[in-house]
């Protein structure tokens, strides 16, 4: 009998020290390794911290043309036109700014989430509400929208049940639309 306990005993010992140095060798390898290498970096970072890729930091000419115009110009050239969406999960928003706390979150509960999806109709042009700047300077302007159908069922198909959808009109941001 004191011989098994004996065994036991080593087995469980040796079972602890090969765990223990697999640990060990596979932290030190993962050390070793460069660890940017399997970092994914960000395009662009905008003003308000938020990463963004290329295609969405570069906004389509037609828009990039009429957004340069003062406010009333750009509204009056807007209104009334169908935007799409030029990047996939763009986040639709109940006011004209970034708020993605995890308390309160101005999103409408759910994304647009696949590309050249027709979002809706231009009803409004404002300017973003915390005055926050693009990448040429000029701040930010909000299209408010009366949404498609198609752009609807995406919002809540991706949205979550808890916190439900908001989908009567909402904004998007200048750098994830564009017309056709």
């Amino acid at each position: 009998m004191n011989s098994d306990k004996k065994m036991y005993l080593y087995s469980g010992l040796a079972i602890a020290l090969s765990v223990v140095a697999y640990v060990v060798i596979t932290r030190k390898k993962k050390l070793d390794t460069d660890p940017s290498a399997n970092e994914v970096k960000p395009d662009v970072i905008t003003t308000t911290g938020d990463e963004i890729s290329n295609e969405q930091a570069v906004i389509d000419p037609t828009i990039a043309e009429i957004i340069k115009l003062p406010l009333a110009q750009a509204k009056a050239q807007m209104l009334g036109k169908n935007i799409y969406s030029k990047v996939d999960n763009v986040n639709p928003r109940q006011t004209p700014y970034v708020n993605n706390g995890w308390l309160v979150n101005n999103g409408v509960g759910g994304r647009i989430t696949q590309k050249d999806t027709l979002i809706g109709v231009v009803t409004d042009v404002v300017n973003d509400k915390g005055l926050l700047k693009n990448n040429s300077g000029s701040i930010y302007k909000w299209l408010k929208v009366k949404p498609s159908p198609e752009a609807i069922k995406q919002i809540k198909d991706d949205s979550s049940i808890l916190i439900g959808t908001k989908t009567d009109s909402f904004y998007v941001r200048e750098d994830v639309i564009k017309l056709k």
